[in-house]
C-alpha cells in the first residue's frame, strides 16, 4: 500500500516529538508537512529536510487550523495513494487573541498539561509502536470494511449541529449522521479514496472560504468537518476502528 503521512506542523517545536512516533512506521511512505506562514523559520525547514530530504513542504495561511492545513496538502498528494495518516501538533491553548475555552477556564499551565496528555493519547492511538502500526496496516489490508483507524470513537455533535447541517447538502448526507461516530482530535488513518471522493477542489474552496483566520473555537465549520470525516466513512459503508 502507498502511504501518505500528512503533518500539520503549526508548533514547530514539536517536530522532534512527532519524528519519534514516525520512526514506528517501518514501511515506505511519502511525507507531506504543512507549515504556517509567519509561524516557522528557515531552520525549521532545514531540520525537516535533514530528517527526510524528500519531504514535500507546503506553506499555508493560518486558516482552518490543522484541517485547513490538511486540505491544502491533500490537493497535492499523489493520486495513487492508498492510505493517509493525518496528524498534527496540538497544545490546546489557542492564541493570545483567541484563547481556547479550556485556557479561559483553567489557565495556560493546566491547559498545556491537558493538551500534552491528549496529544499523547491521540498519537499512541495511531503510532504507539511498530507492532501497533503493523496491526493497523494489516487491518486495512485484510478488511475491506476498514475505512478509518484512530484513538477513540466519539459521537457528540450537539454543539456543532448547526454547522454540520449547513454542510449536509455539500456531502450528500442527512441528519441521521449526526448520531454517527467520528475520531475526535482529527489524528487518524483513513483510506485515500474516501477523502478523494468527497473533498473535491470546489468543496475544499467552500470550506476555506467559510473558515476564519487563526485559531477557532466551537461551534465552527472546522469542528463540523472533524465529525464529517467520520460520517463519510459510514456513508461509504465502511467502519471506524480503534486498534
Amino acid at each position: 500500500m502507498k502511504i501518505a503521512v500528512c503533518v500539520h506542523l503549526f508548533y514547530t517545536d514539536m517536530f522532534d516529538e512527532i519524528v519519534g512516533y514516525l520512526k514506528n512506521i517501518k514501511h515506505p511512505y511519502d511525507l507531506y508537512i504543512s507549515l504556517v506562514r509567519g509561524f516557522y523559520k528557515d531552520c525549521d525547514i532545514k531540520k525537516i529536510k535533514e530528517y527526510n530530504n524528500q519531504t514535500k513542504i507546503i506553506i499555508v495561511e493560518n486558516k482552518g487550523v490543522d484541517i485547513g492545513g490538511f486540505l491544502n496538502v491533500f490537493k497535492v498528494i499523489d493520486d495513487d495513494t492508498d492510505l493517509i495518516l493525518k496528524i498534527h501538533t496540538k497544545k490546546g491553548i489557542g492564541s493570545e487573541k483567541n484563547p481556547s475555552s479550556r485556557t479561559k477556564k483553567y489557565g495556560v499551565e493546566k491547559t498545556l498539561n491537558h493538551g500534552k496528555n491528549w496529544f499523547k493519547q491521540l498519537m499512541e492511538g495511531v503510532l504507539f509502536d511498530e507492532k501497533k502500526v503493523n496491526q493497523i496496516l494489516n487491518k486495512f489490508n485484510n478488511d475491506k470494511n476498514c475505512g478509518m483507524v484512530g484513538y477513540r470513537l466519539f459521537n457528540n455533535s450537539t454543539i456543532n449541529k448547526n454547522e454540520i447541517i449547513k454542510l449536509i447538502p455539500l456531502f450528500k448526507l442527512d441528519e441521521s449522521y449526526l448520531k454517527k461516530n467520528f475520531i475526535g482530535g482529527t489524528i487518524f488513518w483513513v483510506r485515500y479514496q474516501i477523502i478523494k471522493k468527497y473533498f473535491t477542489d470546489d468543496v475544499i474552496k467552500h470550506i476555506m472560504d467559510n473558515t476564519k483566520d487563526g485559531y477557532v473555537i466551537e461551534p465552527s465549520i472546522i469542528h463540523a468537518i472533524e465529525r464529517i470525516f467520520g460520517y463519510l466513512v459510514e456513508k461509504e459503508n465502511q467502519k471506524i476502528f480503534v486498534i
